[in-house]
């Protein structure tokens, strides 16, 4: 057993210190003072910044003064930027006083250890290497180490520049980006290396070398002034996912801050501030869990005290060498009975777990629950893991939710050769069939009608006839389902029909496991990752999502190895 988990079982605690007077704004970061973090990582906390928050009625955000567009301090004093405008913006849905304060990447974590900061919105990168020290929160910005070429170039992925020269700043994250990629993808060019951004960017214009990586935003402000000279490849090298960072295990702030998130997404106010700050990038939003509660979280509505498992996941699996879970696994009769769409989620579960736990070297116990009671069977004890679930806001202070595996939702099948593309070409009376064995589409399809001024006729049938009554019966002209409905009829009738672009619904299934085991998300989100990199996901992905609307999970930077498994 680990000396983190031993620890957590005694559960230390340890006072706060006390609120220190906000420092005056430098533009040159402050004299970093060495600081050892491991006494304050391993210490357990008994209270979470929640309950400072809701005291006080203000919060101290640390962010970054020397970043932009995330952080910079302007000559007038101001703190102006991304995470800056995310900080004042979340104070505000919290009804309490901001506090902007600076740190660096010398300080942050120091500061955050002894309670001069509430949690970091300091343009951090979730990384593995760091999750020993803080918590993080839903990526909010997902950004990328890409690389950039001339314009006039004719390369357009990456691997057109294999055998070719890219540059990298010297002993910066992008060159051990560089490097990695490189490694993995076999790439037989020339990495060369500069001192700074500014001649690695010269040095692509003289043409000394046929592209420089970087992380995208800053490509983007290195080429400003002459955008039609340069451009980035849309594949990237990393991902690089920012999120904000809290002290480790303070699970009441970090569903405070993914509720207010989701919120923010929910609103349009985070995308808002993306395209404010980032105005030459799309982004995918953070998911909206379900039963999201209506309006702002207020910090009065989340417990101050920290609540810790009395059993933790790890050395229970490790010492069985089993893993139990659980989900809405078919029998051989209800396989049998089932549709063709039931059986394909079905054997999607069964490969994919068995491609997760097949790096922690474990027997499989899979347990059978009702559809909405796998997470439960986690909460009380019978599984470590649960699947098939969206992550629920409802389910949310009895299990944790990690990282998305799948997506799905409400689209529209259309013939291949007709003019539809959306709702509005339905004006005029068209007839949309659904299936009897999804409540809740019909009503959906006339509020889309509704919000295009459409008006629809309403044509209901068996999932696995879909097809045919656009086809062949013509009693509908389009199909309105779950993605994972019509994908089937799609492969069965590649030439005659297709999927309109929009998501009129997006859902995620996620994996629930124990609240507050942190070490255990760490190694299934670690996990699911590895699978995500070495494209097993994306083939199991076959038959359940389509071919070009599968999203981007997050992948955090770091080592394949952890709490001695080896992932990668």
């Amino acid at each position: 057993m680990s000396r983190r988990t031993l620890l957590l079982l005694i559960l230390l605690v340890f006072a706060l210190p006390a609120q220190s007077q906000d420092p005056v704004p430098t533009i040159v970061p402050p004299t970093p003072i060495p600081f050892d973090t491991s006494a304050q990582t391993e210490a357990v906390l008994s209270e979470s910044a929640v309950a400072r928050i809701q005291s006080t009625g203000r919060v101290r955000i640390g962010v970054l003064y020397t970043d932009p567009p995330f952080g910079q301090l302007t000559d007038r004093g101001e703190v102006q930027g991304f995470d800056a405008d995310l900080a004042r913006t979340v104070a505000e849905a919290w009804g309490v006083e901001v506090r902007i304060r600076q740190v660096t990447r010398q300080t942050a974590f120091e500061m955050l250890a002894t309670n001069e900061v509430d949690f970091l919105l300091a343009a951090m990168v979730h990384r593995r290497d760091w999750d020993d020290e803080v918590d993080f929160s839903q990526t909010y910005y997902q950004g990328s180490v890409s690389v950039m070429v001339r314009s006039d170039d004719g390369a357009q992925t990456l691997a057109d520049l294999n055998g070719r020269s890219i540059g990298v700043v010297l002993g910066s994250p992008s060159e051990s980006a560089l490097r990695e990629w490189a490694a993995r993808v076999g790439f037989n060019g020339n990495i060369q290396t500069f001192p700074t951004h500014d001649r690695m960017y010269g040095a692509l214009g003289a043409g000394d070398v046929d592209g420089i990586a970087a992380p995208r935003h800053r490509l983007l402000q290195l080429s400003a002034f002459e955008p039609e000279s340069k451009r980035a490849l849309d594949d990237a090298i990393e991902l690089l996912p920012y999120a904000a960072a809290m002290r480790r295990q303070d699970a009441p702030l970090r569903s405070l801050i993914n509720r207010t998130l989701q919120h923010l997404e929910r609103e349009d106010k985070l995308a808002e501030l993306r395209r404010t700050h980032f105005n030459d990038e799309s982004f995918d939003g953070v998911p909206v869990w379900a039963n999201l509660p209506e309006g702002a979280p207020n910090p009065a509505d989340f417990a101050p005290n920290i609540v810790y498992p009395s059993v933790y996941a790890v050395p229970r699996i490790q010492t069985s060498g089993t893993v139990r879970i659980a989900g809405p696994w078919l029998s051989s009769e209800q396989f049998a009975n089932a549709t063709e769409s039931e059986r394909r989620l079905d054997r999607f579960h069964r490969d994919f777990v068995n491609a997760l736990t097949r790096r922690w070297n474990v027997s499989l116990e899979l347990v059978t629950t009702a559809p909405g009671d796998a997470a439960q069977a986690v909460a009380d004890g019978r599984a470590d893991l649960a699947l098939g679930i969206p992550p629920d806001w409802q389910a949310a202070e009895r299990v944790d939710f990690a990282a998305p595996y799948l997506v799905h939702g409400l689209r529209l099948m259309v013939k291949a050769n007709s003019n539809i593309f959306s709702f509005e070409e339905l004006r005029g009376g068209l007839t949309v069939a659904t299936t009897f064995n999804e409540p809740g589409s019909s009503a959906a399809a006339v509020r889309e009608a509704e919000r295009v001024n459409a008006l629809i006729s309403g044509f209901q049938t068996d999932e696995s006839s879909l097809a045919l009554q656009l086809l062949e019966d013509n009693n509908a002209d389009v199909a309105f389902a779950d993605s994972l409905k019509l994908l089937p009829h799609i492969e069965a009738y590649p030439n005659d029909l297709r999927l309109t672009d929009t998501w009129y619904s997006r859902e995620y299934y996620a994996l629930a496991v124990p609240a507050n085991d942190i070490d255990f998300r760490l190694l299934v989100e670690y996990s699911v990752q590895e699978l995500v990199r070495d494209d097993t996901l994306r083939q199991l992905w076959n038959g359940v999502v389509p071919e070009g609307d599968r999203p981007t999970l997050d992948i955090y930077p770091g080592p394949r190895e952890f709490l001695g498994y080896v992932l990668g």
